[in-house]
């Protein structure tokens, strides 16, 4: 039942996209070479979401066990983002191949002040972040919906442990194969908030509401910083910063402190 609600809920999302793209169009940022093509890139996309959609479902229903995570390849980390870029490709291509840095909004201009803006959001991200997830834990222990401060999923402390150059190649992978399919595809298509949505739903696997709220926080903080600038690059750059601080710093920290480190 939970997957039919769920993929049922998105392919109303992708029918949405395409009557709007029909009538409206939408899409206007991509020039399919050919109508053919334009109604296949149609159904990649309902072929992604779809899969993408019944795969977090999926796993969001089965969290692994610290024993499942163990015996986990180091290589599975990297399975959501390897199926985002070949989405990514899929639809490039359909869309008749485009200069990639028109295709991704990748701008160079002033690095010295992309770089100042994306270190700034991305610290300032964290802090937004810890500041209203506290807000919120604090409400709902208040209101007596939350007793104790739930348990991370058992990803966590695997990814705490691993060596740290493989902490750099998942933040590596995180900011920019992130960033290119939620800002540079999503957002510059159907919006912030959609966008903003849809990053929160991807990030369902981690099964924890406090976790959630983080993602969400920094994803609005991040979707404003591309809006703002037209460029992803300041958000690549803010999202390896919070990531590294999360994954470098403050879970490391946060185990030790909860006795799992």
């Amino acid at each position: 039942m939970i997957y039919a609600i769920t993929v049922g809920s998105v392919l109303v999302v992708w029918l949405g996209i395409v009557v709007l793209n029909e009538r409206v169009n939408l899409l206007s940022c991509d020039r399919f070479p050919a109508p053919w093509m334009k109604w296949a890139a149609y159904l990649w996309l309902a072929i992604f979401l779809g899969g993408l959609t019944a795969l977090v479902t999926h796993s969001a229903q089965n969290q692994p066990t610290a024993k499942q995570i163990a015996q986990m390849s180091f290589l599975d980390v990297f399975t959501m983002h390897g199926i985002l870029i070949l989405f990514l490709l899929g639809w490039w291509a359909l869309s008749g191949a485009p200069p990639l840095r028109e295709f991704l909004q990748i701008r160079h201009e002033r690095p010295a002040e992309v770089a100042a803006i994306g270190v700034s959001v991305g610290v300032a991200g964290w802090i937004a972040t810890l500041a209203v997830a506290a807000v919120i834990a604090l409400l709902l222990q208040a209101l007596g919906f939350m007793k104790n401060p739930p348990a991370p999923p058992a990803a966590i402390p695997w990814m705490a442990a691993l060596a740290w150059w493989k902490k750099a190649l998942i933040v590596l992978s995180a900011m920019t194969v992130e960033e290119f399919f939620f800002r540079s595809f999503l957002q510059k298509r159907i919006g912030l908030v959609a966008s903003t949505l849809l990053f929160a739903l991807a990030h369902f696997t981690y099964g924890n509401p406090m976790l959630l709220v983080g993602v969400t926080v920094i994803s609005i903080i991040i979707s404003l910083a591309f809006w703002r600038t037209k460029n992803v690059v300041p958000g690549i750059i803010a999202h390896g910063v919070f990531d590294a601080i999360q994954l470098f710093i403050i879970v490391p920290v946060a185990l030790r402190v909860m006795g799992m480190g």
